[in-house]
């Protein structure tokens, strides 16, 4: 009698994916294995490997997956090309949003490629493309779409890094942490920081990082204008 080798379960992609998401948000990026996936679907791990080479493909998925979501395929370039700069504003708050709807999201997404995760390479190539218009040669375009998203990476990884029942201004507090700064400085610091909520401490940043790029497009602009 002739003995049937055993088919493969059928998993589709998006179903992978949609658990990793599961596992990410309730446990976080450590435990998003490739055995602790296949359990949550119900088969063995090898049945991922039909649709993904190694955990780097799931989390490049992820990080697709995470950003679609937060809407930015709906980001267009502006209609008047010297509005960049507020356009720069609003697509880094959408950015941080987006990566803000999962635990460790900014962790996800800015450890994925952008060639898996092409939604990175679109948006990436659209910043540049905008201050193109507005001016930036290709150069400076490529450096100061890399230095916003950057900063937008590392803000909300910090951030989400410090969730959880005890925050740092009380961890400094209770550990004598003002005394070493001297004169309580640290603690009318933290006083005064604590009355703008994160997204406001992200956006005071990020119009900083803008504010340079305004003065660089003009520095730039001024000496064209003086060579000729």
């Amino acid at each position: 009698m002739r003995v049937r080798a055993a088919r493969a379960p059928h998993i589709e992609p998006e179903a992978v994916i949609r658990a990793a998401l599961e596992i990410l948000d309730s446990e976080g990026l450590e435990h998003v294995t490739l055995r602790r996936i296949a359990s949550k679907l119900g088969v063995q791990a090898p049945a991922l490997y039909w649709h993904f080479k190694d955990k780097q493909d799931i989390i490049d998925d992820m990080a697709q997956a995470i950003l679609v979501e937060g809407g930015l395929e709906e980001i267009k370039r502006p209609a008047d090309a010297a509005a960049w700069a507020d356009w720069m504003v609003e697509t880094a708050h959408v950015v941080r949003k987006a990566v803000l709807s999962h635990k460790d999201g900014a962790r996800v997404v800015s450890g994925a490629s952008p060639f898996r995760a092409r939604i990175l390479a679109e948006a990436a190539t659209l910043t540049m493309q905008v201050l193109n218009d507005a001016g930036f040669d290709l150069l400076h375009a490529a450096l100061a779409t890399v230095t916003t998203f950057d900063y937008v990476w590392g803000y909300v990884t910090a951030e989400q890094a410090g969730e959880g029942p005890e925050s740092e201004p009380t961890s400094l507090r209770r550990s004598g942490g003002a005394s070493t700064f001297g004169s309580g400085m640290m603690d009318a610091f933290m006083t005064e920081i604590d009355i703008l909520s994160s997204a406001e401490k992200f956006d005071w940043g990020l119009r900083i990082i803008v504010s340079g790029l305004k003065s660089a497009l003009l520095d730039s602009t001024n000496n064209i204008k003086t060579k000729t």
